[in-house]
């Protein structure tokens, strides 16, 4: 299904800035996005509506959407809506290709879907590896199929298991000993191997990631900071206010206008 489509520049890789999943609808049921200079990529679990520009698309169940830079987008649900994101930015230049705004994956929305939750896994620690999984998935999303790929280096299996796991549920509560038996490890092993790789704790490397992932929020979208803290798993809007200022000496909302001045 193809309603409408743009021109995209995929002859070279995008830079992924963030990725996971989403739960929107939970408290609004009509929610304004933009993000000024990143495209976005999205996997729906539900249905729904949404506009973008004036014109109006529904959301159905297995459809992903890709929309451009700065584009206003309105997303109307029925109830708690979860999906898989992604935000990125490609390179100016180069052959342009046709992508939908909107289309029915149907039998290839799992593997996608697999494919973009292993993007976000890998965002964290090998950025350039979850980028060239995205262009993948994007050049799929095109009907092409992806020319190049590049070598890896991979986590030990455990450690990027927790990773995956930690970067797919930010918007949850996150229990350590869930955390470490999805990874098939010991708590303590897991902990060392944390240690080993990132110099923080578990539950450090999950505040981290969750302040990173409100600060693009707040940087690059209009979300609303309740629902931000939301969406990164801090629904204590305190709490959430107090967890912002530790790191960046500012309130959610003066981050945000001082990110807007620069």
């Amino acid at each position: 299904m193809q309603i409408a489509t743009w021109q995209m520049p995929l002859k070279n890789p995008p830079q992924l800035v963030q990725a996971g999943r989403g739960v929107h609808g939970g408290r609004r049921r009509v929610e304004e996005f933009q993000l000024p200079e990143l495209w976005s990529l999205h996997l729906y679990g539900y249905d729904g509506l949404f506009s973008i520009d004036g014109h109006e698309f529904p959301i159905k169940r297995g459809w992903a959407s890709v929309t451009p830079p700065n584009a206003k987008v309105v997303y109307r649900f029925s109830g708690e809506s979860r999906h898989i994101f992604a935000h990125f930015r490609l390179p100016v230049g180069g052959d342009l290709v046709t992508m939908p705004v909107m289309q029915d994956l149907g039998e290839a929305f799992e593997p996608l879907s697999r494919a973009m939750e292993e993007a976000a896994g890998w965002l964290p620690s090998q950025p350039r590896r979850a980028s060239v999984r995205l262009w993948d998935v994007l050049w799929q999303l095109a009907g092409q199929p992806m020319a190049e790929q590049e070598p890896h280096k991979r986590l030990h299996p455990a450690l990027s298991r927790a990773v995956r796991e930690i970067e797919l549920h930010l918007s949850d509560v996150i229990l350590i000993p869930v955390v470490a038996k999805r990874a098939e490890i010991s708590h303590n092993h897991l902990t060392r191997l944390f240690r080993a790789q990132f110099g923080v704790t578990i539950e450090g490397y999950i505040r981290r990631r969750r302040v990173e992932r409100a600060l693009h929020l707040l940087s690059h979208t209009t979300l609303t900071v309740k629902t931000i803290a939301g969406e990164v798993g801090l629904p204590d809007l305190h709490f959430f206010n107090k967890t912002i200022r530790s790191t960046t000496k500012m309130s959610p909302r003066e981050y945000r206008r001082r990110r807007g001045e620069s």
